[in-house]
């Protein structure tokens, strides 16, 4: 098989990549519902279709004489670590929820370990796929095509939250919140080429908000306090790469190919 062929339709299989990480946790949702189980056993059940799909990702980034380092795997720099901040406003956006919600210390140890398990398995899943495979796959597209493309489809994946009955309001907010936080950390991977903080930052967002302390009542202020921090961050990833593009660089950062 040629190079060009192995090429082939990446829009077509970034969708279907996708499409089966849905299809994998929409079956397990299914079968927890019949089996009756509860919300944890629901959340155990998703846990081990997103650990399947970490499987065959893994084994996708590992065949056919491909590295890791080519996904963004890689050992951190000096340079990436300023351009970022020093991840700093990623830190800054995963505490919101805890800080103004509270933690929920009525959590048992056993829920706890669940819950960092589920986020840990699922941070290094969807953040592979969309700000590693994808991106690779897309990269003959350009950045701006892949920053638009990926974030869309991560946002729109997330409708899948309604088949386990949430409310439709948190859906629409899920959503949006899904497609913000993809466009930065799809930005962040043009910015630095390294998905490892990427990976923590999912993982400890999610468990974090797993252990908050649901509040409807400060939920439209938390919604208004990460759009804000998005916004600006965003701003400043934006103001980067533009700024990489016009000095020329031979850093190899896609943006300025």
């Amino acid at each position: 098989m040629t190079r060009t062929s192995k090429k082939a339709h990446p829009i077509l299989f970034s969708l279907l990549l996708g499409i089966l990480l849905i299809l994998l946790i929409s079956a397990a949702a299914a079968a927890a519902t019949i089996m009756e189980l509860k919300d944890n056993g629901v959340i155990a059940a998703q846990g081990a279709a997103f650990l399947v799909m970490a499987v065959i990702v893994a084994g996708y980034m590992t065949r056919g004489g491909r590295r890791w380092r080519q996904f963004g795997f890689r050992p951190f720099r000096a340079a990436e670590l300023r351009d970022s901040l020093y991840y700093i406003p990623l830190v800054i956006i995963a505490l919101v929820q805890p800080v103004m919600g509270g933690l929920n210390v009525q959590l048992t140890s056993a829920e706890v370990l669940l819950f960092l398990v589920f986020t840990l398995i699922v941070g290094f899943t969807e953040e592979t796929i969309f700000r590693g495979i994808i991106r690779d796959k897309l990269k003959d597209k350009g950045p701006v095509f892949y920053i638009v493309f990926s974030s869309v489809f991560f946002g729109l994946l997330h409708i899948s939250n309604a088949l386990n009955g949430t409310d439709p309001i948190h859906i629409v907010l899920q959503v949006v919140n899904a497609f913000l936080i993809g466009l930065i950390l799809a930005l962040q991977i043009e910015t630095t080429g390294n998905i490892i903080p990427l990976i923590l930052f999912h993982f400890v967002y999610d468990a974090l908000a797993f252990m908050t302390i649901e509040n409807p009542d400060k939920e439209l202020t938390v919604v208004i306090v990460l759009n804000v921090l998005y916004l600006l961050y965003g701003i400043y990833l934006v103001y980067k790469l533009r700024r990489r593009k016009k000095l020329g660089t031979a850093s190899g950062n896609r943006f300025s190919a």
